[in-house]
């Protein structure tokens, strides 16, 4: 693999991981009502396997 193509590789998983954590905070600031019908964090964690970066339940 080129350079180029490990840097633009660098940069999608940069920006998926952005993404990530701008859904995250976005649905974390929601009330904890919204947040217990859409089913976060419970089914969140379970698809990727891992606990949220931050409990936003004590907000």
């Amino acid at each position: 693999m080129s350079v180029i193509g490990t840097i633009g590789n660098l940069a999608r998983a940069y920006r998926r991981r952005r993404e990530i954590a701008r859904t995250e905070r976005m649905i974390g600031a929601m009330p904890p009502e919204l947040r217990k019908d859409v089913g976060w964090p419970d089914s969140y964690t379970a698809q990727i396997g891992r606990p949220v970066s931050h409990d936003w339940s004590r907000h």
